[in-house]
């Protein structure tokens, strides 16, 4: 379960009666409205989070701590509100949280994007991941608790499998419904003619424990052969229980699947793709690379055009056929002759997505699109694109 917090609640001079370097008491008045405030936000589905600071040196939730927010827990719970996080703040250390529920209290992981602080959790020390330690220990540590979903195992998702996996991740949810066909064998990493007919989640599950056994962590795998367009509630609800959402899809329909998902659960969602031009000789253009994210609240890929809807409108004629779907082909909306895919050009995608990965949780910041036109020898990069629509019908 994923929490994010929507509004923060700060307090003004007034609001306190007593503070020093040792703590701090509120005003009887601010307290009755926080609380109320929190009784309130049961209704809407939010849980209320009190957070406070603790001077250097005292890491840990205090006996004080325990004793007021036991009365508080229960006080909420008389009120309608089951539920009450408390995180706590010590000068120079990183946070610690935890979760009341039914009276009793129980440690949860803060996140700020994808970085994991748990100080007190020790990784494992491994020989293949010793060059990486330049991304620091939230590396490490989020490898061993992010849980991944990659939607589409195709060209780029099954390489970008690959590369997470040897960069020490080992949670990952695979939904696919396609089968590997000669046609994949120029760009799926370890496949051979045996594997023709094979489902490609399935192909993808074995590479990454191949991978995993390999450098020395056991990866668990979620192998779903479903559309995601179509897939059935369960499926979504696994997806949306992830931390990551990777949209590797080759139409927008299933794109913008993913994206409502991710934002509705309060994941992170990246997509990536490539794309060859080639002019009216059949010759190369353009060879382009793409990673794009998605922000809840700041950058939505399909309000600014990164996603098209009404490309997705058709991707779904597909699914009932009939007239419109046979005119659509006809009329040149519905490529009959799938894209020009290559290894090379999918690779520089892949790899360019999971270092995004790598920087996000080691805290080097967000970047919202990478473009690579490597014929024209162009890079555009973003880190905060403005959103341009303002009525977007996923992230509202």
């Amino acid at each position: 379960m994923a929490y994010i917090v929507e509004c923060l609640l700060e307090l003004s001079d007034d609001d306190y009666e007593y503070r020093s370097g040792g703590g701090v008491t509120t005003t009887v008045t601010f307290s009755n409205r926080i609380n109320q405030i929190a009784t309130n936000a049961a209704q809407q589905g939010l849980i209320p989070v009190h957070l406070h600071s603790h001077p250097a040196g005292i890491e840990h939730f205090s006996g004080y701590d325990d004793h007021h927010e036991e009365l508080l827990h229960q006080w909420l719970q008389s009120q309608g509100q089951p539920l009450l996080i408390s995180l706590v703040q010590a000068v120079g250390s990183e946070p610690r949280a935890r979760l009341w529920l039914l009276g009793h209290a129980q440690a949860i992981l803060v996140r700020n994007g994808l970085q994991v602080f748990s100080p007190t959790e020790q990784s494992a020390d491994l020989p293949a991941l010793a060059r990486q330690k330049v991304f620091g220990k939230s590396l490490r540590l989020a490898a061993s608790q992010l849980q991944i979903a990659i939607i589409g195992v195709g060209g780029i998702g099954m390489l970008v499998a690959e590369q997470l996996a040897r960069a020490g991740f080992t949670r990952f949810v695979l939904v696919d419904h396609d089968k590997v066909e000669p046609s994949n064998l120029n760009r799926l990493p370890n496949l051979s003619q045996r594997d023709l007919g094979r489902l490609k989640v399935k192909a993808a599950k074995s590479l990454i424990q191949k991978a995993s056994r390999a450098i020395g962590t056991n990866a668990q795998v979620h192998a779903l052969p479903y559309d995601i367009y179509t897939a059935p509630k369960q499926v979504k609800k696994i997806v949306s229980q992830c931390d990551v959402i990777l949209a590797l899809t080759d139409n927008e329909l299933s794109r913008i699947s993913c994206l409502d998902i991710a934002l509705d659960a309060g994941a992170e969602f990246l997509m990536a793709g490539v794309d060859i031009r080639l002019n009216e000789d059949g010759q190369i253009v353009g060879l382009f690379a793409e990673v794009s994210g998605a922000e809840e609240g700041r950058y939505c890929p399909l309000c600014t055009g990164r996603l098209d809807s009404g490309q997705a409108s058709l991707d779904a004629r597909q699914y009932v056929g009939g007239e419109v779907w046979d005119k659509a082909q006809t009329d040149g909306y519905i490529k009959g002759i799938p894209d020009p895919s290559v290894m090379s050009l999918n690779s520089i995608a892949a790899g360019a997505l999971v270092l995004e990965i790598q920087r996000r949780v080691a805290g080097l910041g967000v970047r919202d699109l990478w473009q690579m036109n490597y014929q024209e020898s162009e890079l555009v990069v973003y880190d905060n694109i403005e959103r341009n629509v303002d009525d977007c019908m996923v992230c509202r």
